[in-house]
């Protein structure tokens, strides 16, 4: 199972009351590692927008040392191999899939972009950009996870 991770509006809040660098990124990131650690056959793509600014390595440094190790890498810029222009993280995680040889491979975004998502709308999570990954979201992962748990 691949875990496509999105960031902003999921591990910390997005818009209004949260400033890059004021002290709330990553605030929620704790609760999905801990959810990881009871998973540990998911692997993690990082699909976030920040994967375009930062250096895989300082994409790593938030999260902790068992998980860090679980990161797969991150998909492909945006705009390769999108179905069509709105949806396009979908057609990201589509090519990243494809140029790894891993399309058959069960995987399941979290993302608070639903709009970003066409044919795949029953795989994603998805997360209030005002809300972050809460209980409810915490749960539908879950459910996702324990399909594929061997």
């Amino acid at each position: 199972m691949i875990l496509f991770l999105d960031f902003d509006g999921v591990l910390h809040l997005e818009g209004e009351g949260h400033l890059p660098n004021d002290g709330t990124d990553f605030c929620f990131l704790p609760s999905l590692e801990a959810l990881l650690r009871e998973f540990a056959h998911v692997r993690i793509v990082i699909s976030s927008s920040w994967r375009e600014q930062l250096t895989f390595e300082s994409l790593l440094a938030s999260f902790s040392q068992d998980i860090r190790a679980r990161i797969l890498g991150v998909t492909p810029p945006r705009g390769s191999g999108a179905p069509h222009s709105f949806a396009h993280r979908e057609g990201e995680i589509l090519a990243w899939q494809r140029a790894r040889g891993r399309a058959d491979e069960p995987w399941v975004p979290l993302d608070d972009a639903e709009w970003q998502f066409d044919r795949h709308k029953a795989r994603l999570v998805v997360c209030g950009s005002f809300i972050g990954f809460d209980a409810e979201a915490c749960a539908a992962l879950g459910v996702h996870f324990e399909r594929t748990r061997s």
